[in-house]
């Protein structure tokens, strides 16, 4: 009987310990708790509907925009050393991911649609971030990836800035992930 009470009791202090350490790693998310989210172009915040919440780790991400999941898209190897963020085309023409980093419990997942911002001409769409949400995230460091609708479907190569992490190029054909490398 005295063996239960111990297992239990390490269980609870186990417990115990987790969320304690949950709750002193801050609530920030994002890109080092800066708010990535902020005005398009025309001066508003993006009107589109907010994402979903990600799917766990391991869940098939489906390809309609506003999908997340923690983790990298079906078939994409583990990213290089220092890598903040990248994007990749799809097998849709008119979705891309996003992939961004930080807290597996609060992760930066991209809003549901790009906004282009190159002239007349010009492919190169802009990826907006919703506030981040208050309350306590772990401090693990994890990708997540974001399914984003681009304005038109882009025939050449596709500039995407992805907000403070700054910007990768897509070439046209190519499903490659173009990741944006930290420097410092």
């Amino acid at each position: 009987m005295r063996a239960r009470h111990g297992v239990a009791a390490a269980g609870l202090l186990a417990a115990g310990l987790l969320a304690l350490a949950t709750a002193c790693s801050g609530g920030s998310g994002g890109y080092g708790g800066a708010s990535s989210a902020g005005p398009s172009p025309s001066g508003s915040a993006s009107a589109s509907a907010a994402p979903t919440a990600p799917a766990p780790s391991g869940s098939p991400l489906a390809l309609t925009a506003g999908s997340s999941v923690v983790g990298l898209p079906e078939g994409v190897a583990e990213p290089p050393a220092g890598a903040v963020a990248g994007a990749s085309r799809t097998t849709d023409p008119s979705l891309i991911y996003v992939i961004t980093f930080g807290s597996s419990t609060c992760p930066m997942v991209a809003d549901p649609d790009a906004v282009a911002t190159g002239a007349a001409g010009a492919a190169e769409v802009e990826i907006t971030f919703p506030e981040p949400t208050g309350g306590a995230c772990t401090a693990d460091y994890v990708p997540a990836t974001t399914v984003v609708a681009v304005p038109e479907e882009p025939a050449g190569d596709l500039r995407v800035l992805l907000g403070p992490a700054g910007d990768v190029t897509l070439p046209a054909g190519s499903d490659a992930v173009e990741w944006v490398i930290d420097q410092g």
